[in-house]
Order: structure tokens, then C-alpha cells, then sequence
């Protein structure tokens, strides 16, 4: 037997109490040479047990007959103290019986006295160790294995090879429910779902034949309780090594139960199925929003193929009908809750808008992280459809199509809270038809409904697009008007319905004349809810028929008053433009050093025919409010232009003239071209011409003039601010401008003389054009004192009525003419 105990020296234990057996059996140990041993030597067990709890010993050469213990019971005795130390029998009984009692014990070997020589021995010795060695390592494997099999998170299963069960780990009694010892009494296919067992005997059959050595498989098992566990099976044959390979001596079965995992793919299997056929539009986006997957019914729904979507977010689909807090109400909701449903209108890649209820859900990971988001889209729009088509055969008169009483009272119930909100008016116009009765009486019933159908139409051309026009009854309108400004409006709007339902009506053949009554009445001046406000309107509209038809009539009779005059004189100064009454009065504005008139202001005047001349300041708020201030201001421009080249060719070819820009007027897209137009029909040169421009104008927030400023200079023109000091301009600003000229506001003019603030004030509007290299107008002059001290802060220029009135070009031609400055004014140049 070949020695492959290790090379360091090994301790023999001799338990032997005759000292000449002793002596002997150390002379045989001795004899090893290559590899000697250590001796140790005890006379009685209880020494040697001693000893093996003292020392390391690698092997037991032991007589079963001590003082203190004899026969078998010292094997025992040693061997339950030290089971793995190994135990060699030297005993002087040569029985064989005993001897395989021994070997059954765990003895190594069993030797009788004087039957054998030193090899012997120490061939026993050696044999005794090898086999130590062996067992240590196989009982090392084993331990490993069990640890494995007792411990592994997966079942594992040893089987004979007709499936019936040897051990079973504790994961798979845990899966199956059974314990170890129960399943010892059953076969595989007792706990294998009926469906599973034939094909589960085809494989182990062509295994144990020798057809594989291996076989992958899932199956379900029936648990104790009835539960179904599903089970990833990996069967390995172990077979008998001695013979030809093919004889299966068991098999090894690994199973990992995959309950959860079917649960999931048959989930997911059913989601998917769900998601395809679904006839809801689903897309699924990234955390990101942007789309990874979409079913056919979203293509169907949208128009949109997968691929043209993919990637991109969801705003290919807007609609652009929701405003952006909509959206954000949305996000809120998804960031708070973790979902949102709403309606939402969408819009198709064919351009069509359609209606959608929406669902979108959040999904989240383990670690509570958005992954994805879930949108199903129900088209709704048939259904709103036909909501819509029923609210509207509710809410408007068949007959007009106009909102009918119902929807006539929501609305202006939501104007009156609008207006309550905005601290706003509301006017409420009440229409009554005249001489209806008649038309439907003498022409029928069919055009009496063309009629109120044309009547419905030219309401509805007189307002606003966000005006409501309704029909409540017979011949009954009423006209809803929100956001005024002023009752005025509210009696222009009126006497435009007048004047349109006074022109005649074809009826298709037969023509009708009708005229109406309005009533108006304003929230909140004349009442404070709804239902006063209808009945006010409906008594205003009857005070209108009682004065003879055909007119309009607010609630208060004062409003009633202010709103008409307003309007007629609207009226009056549309006429005025048609028909030549305005005319141009000039200015002249002296040099304070020289006296001369080197510019005259253009200044327009009204001659009305029947109450004379009519000043600005009573027309020209109304003309700004109205728009008419544009063509009025352009006339003005295109005569004073043609005036003062007439000056200018007469000799006075330094003669500058100053006309005014509104507002308005500065806002209008084509006044450059207007300007341009005048001067060259006049042929006044550029540099001639000063336009005026008010300073509120100038820093007018809601609207930026830098651009039409820096036209005028491109074209050469004078600019002068207007009323300068009223606002709010820094020198940064006024650095900025192409103006040459300040004109000081009239009011710090006025107050000059008498006002030290205003003192001040127009001292430091002297330097501060100084400071910006500008020349100082001051207009308004009417008292020596005042001329006296705006000398004194060292203006420029002069202009008021001290010095000369606003008077006719005619007149202008003499003050022209005069070789010496006005007596006021020449005392100040002597001086």
C-alpha cells in the first residue's frame, strides 16, 4: 500500500499494560526509517484517554484487555470519546467474530499478538492513517454537502430512479408543504399537476435509458394545502461508475419555484394582450416624457403610426385650446397623487381636433423613482357631440339660433360677477320691435320668422364678438354688453341698433319696415343682481315706446342726458370732418433774444354751424377716445404744411412751423408715410417741420415710440416734447431722443411768478436742456411778471397771449410783417 501520509511525524499511542508487548511493538514502530514515528505509551485506558486529551495523536494501536477495561467495551469507550481518532487492534484473542465486531466498532484494522512481524504493524499503522485521512475528507464533502443541500434557497430533491423520493431539502418541503418524512413515502408524479406527468415520465424514462444525462423542465406541483406551485426543474442522473454508464443509480433534481414569475408573465402576457386589443388609445412614456410605446387603437384614435411618435412627448398631440395652467394643474396633480383623469381636446395628425377623456398614471421602481408614465385616451367626441348638440337645442331659439331666456340669464349673471370682480360696468340693452304685429299679420307667419331671422343677424353685426345677443321671446331681444367704459358706449351701441333695424328688411319679395324701442340699464349704477337690472332694461325699453318709438332710453335720466350729448356730438364731429368746419389758427412763438417770430404753432379750431367756434378742449378727448383725432390731425398736418411754404416763399425762409402728435396718432402705422405725403405736396422742406409730442407720450409704458422716433430724424424732422416736466422722462431717456426742443408744461409757466416750487421747477428744466444741449420753449405766457422771470432763467423761446393770440394765417401774415417784437417783449430786448 503506498504512503501518502504526510511527510511530518506522526504520534502512535501504544495502550498496551505488558511492558514486553509494550517494548516489542515499540521496537516494530522504530524500524520506520523514512519516516519515524512519535511513540507514545499508556498501560490503562484511562491514561490513554488522558493522553488524547493532552496531545495530538494520529493513531490508537490499543489492546481490548487493560486492568481497567476489557474486551469490546474499551474499543467502545475509546472510540465514543475520540470518534475520529483512528484505532488499530492488538489484542492476543485470535477471534474472528470479535474481529469483525471490531471493524463494525470503527477499529481500522485488528492484529492478533505473535501472528505477524513489524511490517505488519506498521502496515496497519499506515493503512490506519490513509483511511483517517480519507474518511476526514469525505466527512469534510459531506458536511459541505449538507450545508449545501440543507441551506440552498432552491429545492433540491434526491429520487431513486422510478421518481420515488429519497431526501428532500427544507426550501422544497417549504414549496410543496410537505415534510421530509412524507415525502420518503410518495413518487414525483403524486405531487405533479395531472397535465404535467406525461411529459414529465417521457424525459425521465428517456433519461434512465440512458437517452440523456440531463433535463430541463417546468411544471407545476400540487402543494398539501391545494396551492399550485410552479417549478424551474434541472434533473441530473448520478449512475454507477463501475459499469457501462448506463445504470441510474438516483437523480438529482434542482427546483426553483417560479410561482411568482408565471404569475407575472401571464400578467404581463394579459397586460400586453389588454394594451394590443384594447379600443382605448394607451402610449407609454419614459420618465422623460417621451413616448416608448403606443397600441394600434392610439394609432386609429390619432392617425399616428408608432414610429412617427416614438421618442417624442406627448405635445404632438396638442391642441393648442388649453391654456398652460391647465397643464400645470395636471403635473401638479401627478406630482401630488401619482395619477390625473380629466377631458382634454387633442388634435389628430390629420389637424382635427378631437375630444379625449384621459387617465394617466405614474409607475414607479422599487426604490419609489419614476419610471414611466400610462395614458388611456377615450375619444369622447361623438359623445360630446351630441352633448353639445343637446345643450345647444336647450340654451338657443331654434328659430334665431340666438341664446335663448336660459342662457340669456347665465351669461348675464356670469357678466354681473365678472363685472363685480374687475370693478367694471355692464350695460343691458332691452329691444323691443315695432309694428311687428303687422308684418306677421298682413305677410304671415313665415315672414314674420324671416323677419325676426334678419333681425337676429344685424343684432348680432352691431356688437362685439364677445357681446351676447338673445331672443327672449315673440319680438323680444336683449343685448348683453360687458367691459364698458363709459354709458356713452352703451348709447352708441344703441343707437346703431336703431339705425340698422330702421333700414327696410326683404322678405323675399314683400319689404318691411319696422323700427325698435331699446331700454338700457348699467350694473352696478342702476342695480346691483341680475333680476333688477332685466326689469330696470324693461321699463327703460316701455319709457322709449311711450316717447314715440324708434329711440333708445337709459334707466337714469341723467346717464340718458350724458350719453346722448356725447353722442351727438360724436356725430356732430364726424360731420364736421365731411364737411370743412375745422380750421387752422397759428401761434407765433418769438425768439426772447431778437423779439422776432422765428416758428408759429398750428392750432386747430372747430366752426360749428350752429354754435360757432367750438375750442379744442372741448372736442379733442373725444376725438383721441374715438379715433378721429387721425384724419382731423392729418388734415391739420397737410394745410399748416401748405401754409407754411407759402410763408416760406414770401421771404420768411427761416419761419419753422410746430404741429402737434397725439397719442393716438404716434401709434398709427402709416404716419411716417402721412407726414412724408404732406411734406411733399407742400414742399416744405424736413427741417421746417417741429413736431410736438406730448412727454406722456413719451414715456408711455403700454407702448414704445424709440422706433418712430428715430424715423423722424432719419427724415430730417424737428422734434420738440411737449408739456415737458408733467411726466416722469430721465436724462438717460431724453439723452436717447432725436428732440432738440423742451416746451415747458403751461401749468409751471403759469404758476412762475407766484409759486416757488414751480419756480424751481422750471429753473431746472432750464439746465437740464442746457445740460442736453436743447433749446426751452415757454408757452402759455400771459403776465409781464411771468415773461420777466422766465427771461431771467434764460429761455429760449416765447409763446402765449401776452405776446399774440392763435389767430387766422391772414392775420399771421402782418404780425410777420412787423419789423419790431411786441411791446411786451421789446421792453425785455432793450433790456
Amino acid at each position: 500500500m503506498t504512503d501518502s501520509v504526510s511527510s511530518s511525524r506522526r504520534t502512535v499511542l501504544v495502550v498496551e499494560d505488558n511492558p514486553g508487548d509494550a517494548r516489542l511493538v515499540e521496537l516494530f514502530l522504530r524500524e520506520e526509517v523514512a519516516n519515524p514515528f512519535r511513540i507514545l505509551k499508556a498501560a490503562k485506558l484511562a491514561d490513554a484517554l488522558i493522553t488524547l486529551g493532552e496531545q495530538h495523536v494520529d493513531v490508537v494501536l490499543l489492546d481490548l484487555s487493560l486492568p481497567d477495561s476489557f474486551g469490546l467495551a474499551t474499543l467502545a469507550r475509546l472510540r465514543a470519546e475520540y470518534p475520529m481518532v483512528p484505532v488499530v487492534v492488538l489484542t492476543g484473542t485470535n477471534d474472528e467474530v470479535l474481529a469483525l465486531e471490531a471493524l463494525r466498532q470503527g477499529a481500522q484494522d485488528y492484529l492478533v499478538k505473535g501472528q505477524g512481524d513489524g511490517d505488519l504493524v506498521r502496515r496497519a499503522i499506515r493503512y490506519a492513517l490513509e483511511r483517517s485521512r480519507v474518511d476526514v475528507a469525505l466527512r469534510r464533502s459531506e458536511d459541505r454537502f449538507r450545508a449545501v443541500f440543507q441551506n440552498a434557497g432552491v429545492g433540491v430533491v434526491l429520487s431513486e430512479p422510478d421518481g420515488r423520493f429519497v431526501e428532500a431539502n427544507p426550501a422544497f418541503c417549504a414549496m410543496v408543504g410537505y415534510s421530509e418524512a412524507e415525502l420518503r413515502g410518495l413518487r414525483f408524479h403524486d405531487i405533479t399537476h395531472p397535465e404535467d406527468v406525461g411529459r414529465n415520465n417521457a424525459l425521465r424514462e428517456e433519461m434512465r435509458a440512458g437517452g440523456r444525462d440531463s433535463y430541463h423542465l417546468t411544471k407545476r406541483y400540487l402543494a398539501k394545502n391545494g396551492r399550485i406551485v410552479w417549478g424551474r426543474l434541472t434533473v441530473t442522473a448520478v449512475r454507477e461508475a463501475e459499469c457501462d454508464g448506463t445504470d441510474m443509480r438516483f437523480t438529482v433534481t434542482v427546483v426553483e419555484d417560479v410561482t411568482e414569475r408565471k404569475r407575472l408573465e401571464d400578467h404581463m402576457r394579459l397586460a400586453a394582450t389588454v394594451f394590443e386589443n384594447s379600443g382605448d388609445g394607451l402610449f407609454v412614456t419614459d420618465a422623460n416624457s417621451h413616448i416608448v410605446h403606443v397600441n394600434p387603437a392610439f394609432t386609429e384614435i390619432t392617425g399616428f403610426q408608432p414610429e412617427e411618435v416614438m421618442g417624442k412627448t406627448p405635445k404632438v398631440l396638442s391642441s393648442g385650446r388649453h391654456e398652460p395652467d391647465f397643464y400645470e394643474r395636471m403635473w401638479d396633480d401627478l406630482r401630488a397623487i401619482g395619477k390625473w383623469q380629466g377631458e382634454i381636446w387633442d388634435r389628430r395628425k390629420s389637424g382635427e381636433m378631437f375630444a379625449g377623456w384621459q387617465n394617466i398614471a405614474v409607475v414607479r421602481n422599487s426604490l419609489g423613482e419614476i419610471t414611466n408614465y400610462v395614458a388611456v385616451i377615450s375619444d369622447i367626441t361623438s359623445r360630446k357631440q351630441m352633448e353639445e348638440r343637446l345643450s345647444y337645442q336647450a340654451n338657443h331659439d331654434p328659430l334665431t339660433r340666438l341664446p335663448n331666456r336660459t342662457l340669456f340669464q347665465e351669461r348675464l349673471s356670469r357678466a354681473v360677477a365678472r363685472a363685480h370682480r374687475n370693478q367694471s360696468l355692464v350695460a343691458l340693452l332691452f329691444i323691443d320691435l315695432d309694428r311687428f304685429k303687422q308684418v306677421n299679420d298682413t305677410l304671415g307667419h313665415l315672414a314674420g320668422d324671416l323677419l325676426l331671422q334678419q333681425v337676429s343677424e344685424r343684432l348680432t353685426g352691431a356688437t362685439r364678438q364677445g357681446d351676447t345677443v338673445a331672443r327672449l321671446s315673440g319680438d323680444e331681444f336683449t343685448v348683453i354688453l360687458e367691459d364698458v367704459q363709459d354709458p356713452r358706449d352703451a348709447a352708441m351701441v344703441a343707437h346703431k341698433i336703431l339705425h340698422m333695424l330702421a333700414d327696410p328688411f326683404d322678405l323675399g319679395g314683400p319689404i318691411a319696415n319696422i323700427s325698435s324701442s331699446i331700454g338700457v340699464a348699467l350694473y352696478p349704477a342702476d342695480a346691483g343682481d341680475p333680476q333688477s337690472l332685466i326689469k330696470l332694461a324693461d321699463a327703460a325699453m316701455y319709457r322709449a315706446k311711450h316717447l314715440g318709438r324708434n329711440c333708445a332710453q337709459f334707466h337714469s335720466e341723467a346717464v340718458n342726458a350724458e350719453a346722448f350729448e356725447r353722442l351727438a356730438l360724436e356725430n356732430a364731429l364726424r360731420v364736421a370732418l365731411e364737411h370743412d368746419e375745422f380750421l387752422v389758427h397759428y401761434q407765433p412763438i418769438f425768439d426772447f433774444k431778437t423779439g422776432k417770430v422765428v416758428a408759429v404753432e398750428a392750432l386747430m379750431r372747430w366752426r360749428h354751424p350752429e354754435v360757432g367756434m367750438v375750442v379744442p378742449a372741448q372736442f379733442m378727448a373725444l376725438a383721441e377716445d374715438t379715433g378721429l383725432i387721425v384724419p382731423i390731425g392729418n388734415w391739420v398736418l397737410k394745410t399748416a404744411c401748405s401754409q407754411a411754404k407759402a410763408w416760406r416763399d414770401a421771404g420768411h425762409t427761416d419761419l419753422a412751423l410746430h404741429v402737434n402728435l397725439s397719442g393716438r396718432q404716434l401709434r398709427e402705422p402709416d404716419l411716417i408715410a402721412t407726414i412724408a405725403e404732406a411734406l411733399e405736396a407742400s414742399g416744405l422742406p424736413p427741417a421746417a417741420l417741429v413736431l410736438e409730442v406730448p412727454e406722456a407720450s413719451v414715456v408711455d409704458k403700454g407702448h414704445d415710440p424709440a422706433a418712430i422716433f428715430s424715423r423722424f430724424a432719419a427724415l430730417g424732422l424737428g422734434m420738440a416734447i411737449d408739456e415737458f416736466g408733467s411726466g416722469y422722462s430721465s436724462f438717460a431717456f431724453l439723452r436717447h431722443l432725436p428732440a432738440k426742443v423742451l416746451k415747458m408744461a403751461q401749468g409751471f409757466v403759469r404758476n412762475v411768478a407766484n409759486s416757488t416750487d414751480d419756480t424751481e421747477i422750471a429753473t431746472a428744466i432750464v439746465a437740464v436742456a442746457r445740460g442736453l444741449h436743447m433749446s426751452v420753449v415757454a408757452p402759455g405766457v400771459e403776465t409781464a411778471e411771468q415773461l420777466a422771470f422766465l427771461s431771467s432763467f434764460g429761455c429760449d423761446r416765447v409763446q402765449g397771449f401776452l405776446l399774440a393770440r392763435p389767430m387766422p394765417a391772414d392775420e399771421i401774415d402782418a404780425v410777420l410783417a412787423r419789423p419790431e417784437p411786441p411791446p411786451a417783449l421789446a421792453k425785455r430786448v432793450v433790456a
